[in-house]
């Protein structure tokens, strides 16, 4: 056990679950803090939360999950299922009083639950084992220690604050409160109600029902009647209470007056107030399906926040009592919250489909498709320190979503961001026969990593770790950027290393060429050796990169042989486009345009040294955007072979096909 493990207190490292619905056989591995499980839908991230419920007991002790026999591996009915526990991080004092289920060479305390038919019952029954070699658990009441609360998804958080049951706020009333304090209350009520006797709407109503009781019985036999209060007993007087809410400074109203957002924030914390106060058990987890419901993202990031300070803040020393630890395991299709808690935190499901024999219901068989759920936890990906902060740095919301994708295309700027939708539609797939493939590629994510290095998301997203990768195949977009000659360009008038050309615009007045009337300022003409290419994301390199990690097979580079704006050039029919957008913002360049086409080498050649040579030469974002509205409104515009190569490349992943 390492010291940074023996500082974070005991919680679930891992859960082998086998034969339980789609976890035919996997490993999760869970961080001592909080762990989300990301996936698109029908991978398995329910499947996980429910086989912890079934592997651990409910805090409340009222249980609401139980095995059946429909939740057994379709093709593995006849077989039991388990579900093996193991717990990292225990105190002395933990090591002490699990020793029954302790390794005592990794320290670790594992528990296995097996499921299996119960031919007598007809019903299935759980058995529980302890320790690496699976004996009988001799001491239940430390299991029973480690305990769960399940937050449902859809919650209907003011049905469940608002019931007329009242027991969420029995339950924390008496997780708060002492037993001479709860009577206490009991007793003050309970004497209010008496004094409302003495009230005239009830003494009027007694006095009322008398009269004509009177005139029914006093003949025969007296009766007195008193309209008054119950003795109410705490679990009654907890009925009658309610919660109401309403925005700071404005009286608080009825739950149904509340967004259910705001609702939902409630409801979880009335949860964390109930685990910060179980101080009798040496672990609780906090299982939540979907924390995200109802809440818009800036409150997703602060109820994540809170929920790791909370689980941070139980540690605590248990020398004389009880660790009382929280551990947070939540499942979410948000990227916002995918986002905020750093990959390491993050363990992605993905499926896989699987081919077996089974017999059918005459004993012919058959092949059969499996739906396999696989789990790869990111922190096991083989990134440095430095490549890991850097992606957590650029996985903000949108970036997140290739946690939950299937096809995704990398490039390197917001150029390809912005024009690779459009092209796709109008150019690469716009014929009337192609209406599938068009909507099929709104299914790709696009991730603009902002010109920075590729190598360390090409590793996050095609690394192998327990037979899973986040995805089958990876799509990079990137600039060839070929090495400018250092010698002069006798017809552009160009340099490679802007020496001579510093030296020619040292000698051109401020105000620009007089006898070019189409000129910009000259501060447009400014060298400038700092441009945008430093990072090496050539196709080899990046080649390269892949082979070194096992995935040479697994991604697809396409790459400009110049730059994007350059290279959309290189079809004749996109000019009329591109200069109108190239004029629009230097609508006295006319003349810089020209000299462009008639580069010896080509346009595209004549506008990439433009490019490479002065780095504000255009504003390639809007560059991009009159570009893509031009393509939208119908003008005539050709894709590139490399950037057509690419999109039909990404929909050609039937990786990515919903199965």
């Amino acid at each position: 056990m390492s010291q940074e493990t023996s500082k974070a207190g005991m919680y679930l490292r891992q859960l082998d679950i086998k034969n339980f619905r789609s976890c035919y056989d996997i490993k999760i591995d869970f961080r001592p803090g909080i762990t989300l499980l990301v996936g698109e839908n029908n991978c398995g991230k329910s499947n996980v939360i429910e086989a912890l419920r079934l592997a651990t007991t409910p805090l409340n002790r009222r249980a609401t999950r139980w095995f059946d026999e429909s939740d057994l591996s379709h093709g593995r009915e006849a077989e039991e299922a388990r579900f093996r526990a193991t717990y990292d991080g225990l105190s002395s004092a933990q090591r002490a009083h699990y020793i029954t289920a302790l390794d005592v060479e990794t320290s670790q305390a594992t528990y296995t639950t097996t499921y299996k038919r119960d031919e007598a019952r007809q019903q299935m029954r759980p058995t529980v084992t302890a320790g690496p070699v699976d004996r009988p658990d001799a001491e239940s009441d430390k299991r029973d220690q480690i305990a769960h609360v399940y937050l449902a998804p859809l919650r209907d958080a003011q049905r469940e604050l608002d019931s007329s049951d009242g027991n969420r706020l029995l339950r924390i009333i008496r997780y708060l409160t002492g037993e001479d304090e709860q009577e206490a209350f009991r007793a003050q009520a309970n004497e209010s109600f008496t004094k409302l006797k003495a009230h005239p709407v009830l003494t009027a109503t007694t006095t009322e029902i008398q009269g004509h009781l009177g005139e029914l019985t006093d003949s025969v036999r007296g009766q007195t009647v008193e309209v008054t209060f119950a003795e109410y007993e705490l679990h009654r007087l907890a009925r009658s209470l309610r919660v109401k809410m309403a925005e700071a400074g404005i009286p608080p109203a009825d739950l149904t007056e509340s967004g259910l957002g705001y609702a939902n924030l409630l409801f979880i914390a009335t949860v964390i107030l109930e685990l910060r106060n179980a101080q009798h058990m040496e672990l609780t987890l906090f299982l939540v399906e979907e924390p995200e419901a109802h809440l818009h993202p800036q409150l997703q990031a602060v109820l994540l926040d809170y929920l790791q300070e909370q689980a941070e803040a139980s540690l605590k020393d248990d020398t004389q009592g009880p660790a009382g630890r929280i551990q947070v395991v939540a499942s979410t299709h948000s990227p916002n919250l995918a986002s905020s808690v750093g990959i390491e935190n993050v363990v992605a499901l993905r499926t896989r489909v699987d081919k077996e024999t089974a017999q059918d219901d005459q004993g012919q068989e058959r092949e059969v498709l499996r739906r396999k759920t696989q789990a790869l936890p990111l922190a096991k990906i083989a990134l440095s320190d430095p490549e890991r902060r850097k992606i957590n740095q650029y996985l903000d919301a949108t970036r997140a979503g290739l946690l939950f994708a299937r096809r995704v295309i990398l490039v390197e700027g917001i150029a390809e961001a912005v024009l690779l939708p459009v092209i796709a539609r109008h150019c690469v797939f716009r014929g009337e026969d192609q209406v599938k493939q068009r909507r099929d590629f709104h299914g790709v994510t696009i991730i603009n990593v902002g010109s920075v290095d590729f190598a360390p998301y090409i590793t996050l997203l095609l690394s192998e770790v327990n037979g899973c990768r986040l995805l089958d195949k990876l799509t990079v977009i990137t600039d060839g950027d070929p090495d400018i000659p250092k010698e002069k360009d006798a017809d552009a008038g160009e340099t490679g290393d802007g020496q001579d050309g510093a030296q020619e615009a040292a000698v051109v007045p401020a105000g620009g060429d007089p006898a070019n009337e189409d000129a910009e300022p000259d501060e447009d003409e400014v060298e400038d050796d700092d441009d945008d290419t430093a990072v090496n994301n050539r196709k080899g390199r990046l080649a390269a990169h892949a082979e070194s990690i096992g995935a040479a097979g697994h991604l697809i580079v396409a790459e400009a042989p110049h730059t994007l704006e350059a290279d959309l050039l290189t079809p004749e029919a996109n000019e009329p486009v591109l200069k109108a957008a190239f004029l629009k913002q230097k609508t006295r360049s006319k003349k810089k345009w020209q000299e462009i086409l008639d580069n010896e080498r080509g346009p595209a050649w004549g506008f990439y040294l433009k490019l490479r040579k002065h780095k504000k030469f255009i504003g390639k974002g809007e560059f991009a955007h009159d570009v893509a509205l031009a393509i939208e409104s119908g003008e005539t515009f050709v894709a590139p072979d490399y950037l057509t190569d690419a999109i039909q490349g990404v929909l050609a992943d039937t990786s990515g096909e919903a199965r």
